[in-house]
């Protein structure tokens, strides 16, 4: 039996919205939930706001030395609904649990050495808002991980990444990079302390 040119015409249509919906798919992944960052002056911790979605519970973990999760404490924690409000939450062994939906989680988290990282379920938009005291641009004391932006924002400085899992950011201020700097100088002039007496012999020796 001979397919109509109806039918066939609707094939075609059929497969051409097939055919773009999976090349929207490929340009224009679901956009990434967020999670901000900010750290304290004193750079002894840093305070998340994590948006999470249809879940109902949330673990507390960072990276390890092998890229593995570890538990971690945190103190202060919150939990907001959509529409900011408070949402109740049973604490447990480093997560909460509460009831399946859409959250943001709110934590307080040490660390230490002026090093920031995180390892996230899934794709996020991570920023990290850093006091104006300190900086990463001296790639000797400070780094960036691969993805992340750099930027001013009043008295911040802020790093982003766009639909990463994990973001990493070492930090330092100013007395830091003073020191590296009088550190610096103190092995230059060591070096032409007993560089220019071994050129001078070497000279007279040659002539």
């Amino acid at each position: 039996m001979r397919t109509s040119d109806r039918d066939r015409r609707g094939s075609r249509i059929l497969a051409l919205c097939v055919a773009l919906i999976l090349l929207a798919a490929f340009f224009y992944p679901a956009s990434a939930l967020d999670a901000d960052y900010y750290v304290a002056e004193n750079g002894s911790l840093f305070h998340a706001e994590v948006a999470i979605q249809g879940a109902e519970a949330y673990e507390f973990t960072e990276p390890g030395y092998l890229g593995e999760k570890v538990s971690v404490d945190v103190t202060n924690i919150s939990l907001s609904g959509e529409s900011g409000e408070d949402a109740g939450f049973e604490e447990g062994w480093h997560s909460i649990s509460f009831e399946k939906g859409n959250y943001t989680v709110g934590y307080d988290q040490a660390f230490s050495n002026n090093d920031f990282n995180v390892l996230m379920d899934s794709s996020y938009n991570i920023t990290l808002y850093l006091p104006d005291k300190y900086s990463v641009s001296n790639p000797l004391l400070g780094m960036v991980s691969t993805g992340g932006s750099v930027n001013k924002s009043g008295n911040f400085t802020e790093i982003s990444w766009k639909m990463k899992k994990y973001a990493e950011a070492r930090f330092y201020d100013d007395f830091q990079e003073k020191m590296l700097f009088a550190f610096g100088s103190f092995w230059l002039a060591l070096v032409l302390i007993f560089l220019i007496p071994y050129l001078q012999s070497r000279r007279k020796k040659d002539q």
